[in-house]
């Protein structure tokens, strides 16, 4: 996947990324479980107001929480490539912490 805008890899496709979680979505108390998160390839800088590059968003369903997955974390993620209401999303990717900070 290049790009938000369609230009890469086809739904079903494998992607691999590195990537910063910008933001995450907890499911309310009565709505299914599904917890979310936001990963951008391109964190934004000091100065900037919102994150360049690639955001992909990641979905755990039947999890309310996973650990070690919050906003600033680096993770290197795998999985399958869907389009979920316009926004490139991988349901329930393999994901392994990273330690640090990405560095350039």
């Amino acid at each position: 996947m290049t790009g938000a805008t369609g230009t890469g890899p086809s739904h079903g496709a494998v992607v691999r990324r590195e990537g910063m979680v910008d933001t995450i979505r907890r499911p309310g108390g009565d709505g299914p479980a599904r917890f979310a998160a936001d990963l951008v390839t391109e964190p934004a800088g000091p100065g900037q107001v919102s994150a360049s590059g690639e955001r992909i968003r990641l979905v755990w369903i039947g999890q309310r929480s996973v650990p070690g997955i919050e906003p600033g974390r680096w993770l290197h993620v795998e999985g399958f490539r869907a389009d979920h209401d316009g926004v490139p999303t991988v349901f329930n990717p393999r994901y392994e912490l990273l330690a640090g900070a990405h560095h350039d």
